[in-house]
This record gives C-alpha cells, sequence and structure tokens, in this order.
C-alpha cells in the first residue's frame, strides 16, 4: 500500500485529473501556477512549504487578507499544504516518501539548490514526471542565478516593445513572464502525464526557464527581427503590423478597435459613413495603412470624435467591427459577461469568506470547482504525517 494520503475533496470528482498524484515543491508563482492548472483540472496536490514562512508569496502584501497575501490566494487553491524542513534528514525522507507515490513532482529549486539538498539524486531514482521550472536554461551563464517576473521581463525584451514610443521600457502590469512560464510548464506537466498514463514513458524530465519562456512569449515582436534585424521598439497601443488596432479617440472617451480583415475594415467605414476610406490607395490594404500610418489616424480622429466612445461601440459592434472599451480591473470584474457568467466564486479561510476566480477552462460545459480553498501553513500536516507513520 502507498503511502500517499488520499484527499477526500479529490475523489468522485469526475474531473480530467482525478486520481492523478502531483507534489508541489514549488514557491513563489511559476510553480504554482502550473500546478494550479493541473489541480483545478482535477489532481491531488500536496504543497510542502518551509517550516519557519512557508512559501514566501504568502508576505507579498499588501494586499492581504487575513495572514496570506491575495499574491498567494490567487494560485494556491485545491492543494493542501504541509510544513516540511528539507534540510533535515527526516524532511527529506518524508518528501522522498511522497515523491515515490506521485505522478508528477514540480518544483523551481536553483540547480545548486536541488543538489544540496538531495533532491537532485532523488530525482534521478524515481519513475515519475519531474518538472523544473527556472529561471534560466541549464548550460548558459545565468542557470544557477536567481531571477523573477521584473528582471525576466526586463532581460527578454519584452519591456523594450512596452510602453509609448517617446517614453521609457515598461514593465507589463501584471506578472505576465511568471504567468506565460507557469502556463509552458502546465503544458510540459499535462505532457508528462499523458505519456506517464500511456505507458510510453512515465518518468520525462521537464526544465522550463523563465527567461527563455518570456523571450518566446514575444513571438511576432521576436521572429521579425529574427527576419528583418530591425529592432522593433515600442508604439504604444499600435500594433507592428496591424492598422488600424488600438486605441481611438472619440468626442467623449478612448474605444479599442482590433480590424484584423479587409471585411472589417470595408464594415469600420461603411459605419463611419466614409465608405471612400476603404478604396483610398493609401489605405486601401493593411501594408498601406501601416505605410501611411500618420495619415490614417488622421483620417480616423476626424470622424470618431464626432460621437462619444459608447455610441461608436453600439454603431460598430451592430456592424460586426470588433472593439471595445478600456476597463479598469474593478470595471472589468464588473462587466456582465464576467460578473454574471461565474467566472467569479468564493472561497474562505480562517480570516472568513472571500471572492476569488476559477480556472478560465471549462469542462463539459462547466466552470471547475474551487474544492479546497488556499491552505494555510501546514494546515494538513498532521494528516499527512500520520499516513506516513514515523518518519
Amino acid at each position: 500500500m502507498g503511502s500517499w494520503p488520499e484527499d477526500p475533496a479529490s475523489k468522485g470528482t469526475g474531473l480530467p485529473l482525478e486520481g492523478v498524484r502531483v507534489l508541489d515543491l514549488s514557491k513563489i508563482l511559476a510553480g504554482p501556477l502550473c500546478v494550479l492548472v493541473a489541480a483545478d483540472l482535477g489532481a491531488d496536490v500536496i504543497k510542502v512549504e518551509a517550516p519557519d514562512h512557508g512559501d514566501r508569496i504568502r508576505a507579498f502584501a499588501p494586499p492581504s487578507f487575513g495572514a496570506d497575501a491575495t499574491y498567494y490566494l490567487s494560485v494556491n487553491r485545491n492543494r493542501r499544504s504541509i510544513a516540511v524542513d528539507l534540510a533535515s534528514p527526516e524532511g527529506l525522507e518524508l518528501v522522498a516518501r511522497l515523491a515515490r507515490d506521485a505522478d508528477a513532482v514540480v518544483e523551481n529549486f536553483l540547480p545548486h539548490q536541488l543538489v544540496a539538498l538531495g533532491l537532485a539524486e532523488l530525482r534521478e531514482q524515481l519513475d515519475v514526471v519531474w518538472v523544473s521550472v527556472r529561471g534560466a536554461a541549464s548550460g548558459g551563464p545565468l542557470a544557477d542565478v536567481p531571477s523573477f517576473d521584473l528582471l525576466a521581463q526586463a532581460r527578454s525584451g519584452l519591456m523594450s516593445v512596452t510602453g509609448m514610443p517617446d517614453g521609457p521600457p515598461l514593465k507589463v502590469g501584471a506578472p505576465v513572464a511568471d504567468v506565460v512560464t507557469g502556463l509552458f510548464a502546465a503544458a510540459a506537466l499535462l505532457a508528462g502525464l499523458f505519456a506517464r498514463a500511456r505507458g510510453t514513458n512515465p518518468s520525462h524530465r521537464f526544465e522550463v526557464p523563465l527567461l527563455e519562456s518570456t523571450i518566446v512569449a514575444l513571438v511576432n515582436q521576436a521572429q521579425g527581427y529574427l527576419v528583418t534585424g530591425e529592432d522593433p521598439g515600442r508604439l504604444g497601443n499600435d500594433h507592428p503590423s496591424i492598422a488600424p488596432y488600438g486605441p481611438v479617440e472619440t468626442s467623449e472617451g478612448s474605444l479599442f478597435i482590433a480590424v484584423a480583415t479587409r471585411g472589417h475594415f470595408v464594415a469600420m467605414c461603411g459605419a463611419l459613413g466614409a465608405p471612400e476610406l476603404a478604396e483610398d490607395p493609401r489605405f486601401a490594404t493593411n501594408a498601406a495603412r501601416i505605410a501611411h500610418r500618420e495619415e490614417f489616424d488622421a483620417a480616423l480622429r476626424a470622424r470618431f470624435s464626432t460621437r462619444s466612445a459608447t455610441d461608436w461601440a453600439a454603431v460598430l459592434t451592430e456592424a460586426g467591427v470588433p472593439c471595445g472599451p478600456v476597463h479598469s480591473v474593478q470595471s472589468a470584474l464588473a462587466d456582465p459577461q464576467i460578473r454574471d457568467g461565474g467566472l467569479v466564486t468564493t472561497a474562505t479561510t480562517s480570516a472568513g469568506e472571500f471572492h476569488m476566480l476559477r480556472s478560465p477552462i471549462r469542462v463539459d460545459g462547466n466552470w471547475l470547482p474551487v474544492r479546497r480553498s488556499p491552505p494555510v501553513l501546514d494546515q494538513d500536516g498532521e494528516q499527512i504525517r500520520a499516513s506516513l507513520g514515523d518518519v
């Protein structure tokens, strides 16, 4: 009989990963977000934390709810917590026993930390999927150097294409480097679990580096440079390859439009009462509009300035032209699509009930449930240790 303590909250769910066991040795954001994808999809997850402070993201506040930072709450639902001193022989043995019964292990230690803790040796002994989230890929000069979302955004070039043309490079307002890396790591984890279930390879070793993931997230910007040798720079809210694809100023407020096809462009010109723009040689094709961006922007301003953003949104939507408002976080969450759609749910900790976002994945028409609220440090330690006996 295995020593992994079954979680009643993960049994009988009918979710795709029911019965899959994931040991979460990760911390902060990218690693826990990777595990969150599997946890939301039904995996039984045990999170191992340091006894003195737990996952340090618990203290990334303000804001906080009770003792825990909202940062922690955002990515640590649907798992149990046990506090373990990995530097002690007893702690390593406890983790080893859990890992032997797991289907997958996720960690984001630096390589030298993994060796010092004995986890590198343990990894080679196990037939499990092992996902390592790193600051930078092995073999390079940054492989064993600590990194964070901000540094990845800076070093990757992402900040160089973010901001206004006459302003400084800017980071994205959400931890996009961590999020992208976490999602790539989740894809690796799910691929490993699939191979394990199929019987082709029960113990793939995956490495997902923060820096390289963020550079890959540059997609069209990086590919454009690799082909042309031209560093793209900043365009504010304009798109480097599509026009109009960004904000337009109206008589009252800004409206974002995304005219990605010839059909959208013709429909927009008709809705503006200016069908001649669609035939103007300077604007008739996307390439021409990019080449004459300033003239085209002036032509749009002259027409959009006659009505409010609300009015134009209604007109363009009726014409089938993709457009939308610029929401704040508050107004985005109050949008009827989100407010009434079920993405926001509730969870409960010792501090009380609070609202949180679910996974955006829907399975068979249903939102994925929050089976467990984010745990307090060592919330499940006693039960897990009891299942393991004397360690």
